[in-house]
């Protein structure tokens, strides 16, 4: 359903929106409520106009499952009803982009009425150009269900009685300040904070805040290039250990010939956090030269003091693409070899991909990260796709931690389809390196399905998954392997059903006697409106 309409002010109190639970550290900066003023008082104008797009869905199910507290010894049979209402709203406008995706997962158990409970799982963005071509104002905001700690029994859904699930909830607003300065120059100037909560897991409530801005060369630039760019971050935790981040950097690139440009990097590296290896704060400069031969090559190599760096881009054809970097720093919080990647090919029946990632992070910052999608329950209930079919996805087996950590992470993944068939694999391997206590934890699996339309509306899935994670040091290894079969059919346009069969199996270390098995069988009814 779109409509075009016209919305009236807002009734809203900032003061309520931007009050946190947690210690007077936390409360936000007056200039953060005098731009959540200026930004509701602007929204009228802004939503004028736009079109929205808007659907309810209701989902119903019935799952039988025979090991429902994931025992080793006292496996417990169990009966659960879900009722999920939910709703999607989008809204495109000139000056808006709105996206709200809300469900509320309701479920009652048959033999254990003292834990019917109510799970609520939204993923909520806004964009909006306030003042046009100057003032800008986004947020987002997400609730979630994921594992608190990963070396207990731990479920891949909310339906099981594990006590080891809890809610982890964000909330970010950003304004910013962009501006074109008569096509020579160009600006930003933008501020997020971000609070986040954790539930029933390990990692502290916090705040982030980041600081950001650049000015680079405008459009009007011919052989001489230029960007400046400046950035401080400050994780405030409520009751774990504080973090900062503050990095400058300045690029010039001037144009010797149409093929070939002379580029230059310096900067400078400020961090504290708590670590127990190598961290190196400090100045650094790079210098060397970029060819790009046509639009589908470039290459770009520098060298110089504490910053040595490789970067290939190659579009051979339309459907091919790889992007391949090497990075090498003597300040900053990774200073060994760096790689990243990304590669990806289509062709008319098949889809490849993969890519490679190096970084510092932490639980905080990746759980705060943009979410592209609002399709998904942040794995409070399935997934599922348009289709009815589910989607298949990783438990996320890492521990809720206040400590920052190197991350490396490579994923790939393979599609094949036919008219009627698709066969897709998806394998990824991660390795976290905690920098306080140096303990490493590595996970990695792989995911194997096959979907079949035998028929105009009924389809078939067959799926198998693995997962396993190890703790460096400890007998923390475990491998969960997950079989599904499941029949799904359209009802009509509105309405498709489907029933399915999974298996879940966890193995530790010989002698561990974490071992388990948990067999389901579901149907499910899932309607929009």
């Amino acid at each position: 359903m779109v409509i075009t309409v016209v919305m009236a002010h807002p009734v809203i109190n900032p003061d309520k929106l931007v009050k946190s639970r947690c210690s007077d550290r936390y409360t936000p900066f007056l200039h953060l409520k005098a731009g959540l003023w200026l930004a509701l008082a602007c929204l009228p104008v802004v939503v004028q106009a736009a079109e929205w797009d808007s659907s309810a869905r209701l989902t119903l199910s019935e799952v039988y499952s025979d090991n429902i507290r994931l025992s080793v010894t006292d496996e417990e049979s169990e009966s659960i009803t879900t009722v999920k209402p939910g709703f999607s709203l989008k809204g495109q406008g000139a000056r808006l982009k709105l996206g709200i995706d809300y469900s509320m997962q309701n479920l009652f158990y048959a033999q254990n009425p003292d834990q019917n409970r109510t799970y609520n799982q939204l993923k909520a963005y806004e964009q909006s150009e306030l003042i046009k071509d100057f003032f800008y104002f986004d947020s987002s905001a997400s609730i979630s269900q994921r594992l608190s700690n990963p070396t207990n029994n731990f479920a891949q859904d909310n339906l099981n009685l594990t006590n080891n699930r809890g809610d982890v909830t964000t909330l970010r607003v950003e304004p910013y300040l962009k501006r074109n300065l008569g096509g020579y120059v160009s600006a930003e100037l933008r501020h997020s904070l971000s609070w986040i909560q954790f539930d029933n897991t390990g990692a502290s409530d916090a705040k982030s805040s980041i600081t950001s801005a650049y000015l680079t060369n405008g459009l009007a630039a011919t052989k001489l290039s230029w960007r400046l760019d400046y950035r401080q971050q400050s994780d405030i935790r409520d009751t774990g250990v504080d973090s900062e981040r503050r990095s400058s950097k300045a690029m010039i690139s001037y144009r010797v010939i149409s093929t070939l440009s002379l580029v230059g990097y310096a900067g400078r590296q400020d961090n504290n956090i708590q670590t127990s290896r190598s961290s190196v704060n400090g100045s650094y400069w790079s210098a060397g030269f970029n060819w790009m031969p046509g639009p589908k090559f470039s290459l770009e190599a520098t060298t110089g003091e504490n910053y040595d760096q490789v970067r290939l881009s190659w579009n051979p054809i339309t459907r091919t693409s790889v992007n391949v970097a090497y990075s090498e720093r003597g300040v900053g919080l990774n200073t060994s070899a760096t790689w990243s990647g990304k590669i990806s090919h289509r062709t008319r029946r098949s889809t490849w991909a993969f890519d490679y990632s190096e970084s510092v992070t932490s639980t905080l910052q990746l759980e705060l990260a943009p979410q592209p999608a609002l399709i998904s329950d942040g794995q409070g209930g399935i997934l599922v796709g348009p289709d009815g079919v589910p989607v298949v996805v990783f438990v996320n087996v890492y521990e809720l931690t206040d400590e920052e950590f190197l991350r490396a992470r490579a994923k790939s993944s393979v599609s094949y389809k036919t008219g009627k068939s698709k066969v897709s694999l998806v394998t990824y391997k991660e390795l976290r390196t905690y920098e306080l206590s140096g303990d490493e934890l590595a996970s990695e699996g792989g995911s194997l399905s096959w979907r079949w339309q035998f028929a105009s509306r009924t389809s078939a899935t067959i799926s198998f998954q693995e997962q396993r994670f190890d703790v460096s040091g400890s007998s923390n290894r475990r491998m969960s392997t997950t079989s599904r079969v499941n029949l799904a059919r359209s009802l009509g346009s509105h309405m498709n059903a489907r029933v399915e069969l999974r298996r879940n199996e966890v193995d530790t270390d010989a002698g561990s006697g974490g071992e388990y098995i948990e067999n389901r069988i579901s149907a499910y009814l899932n309607m929009s409106f």
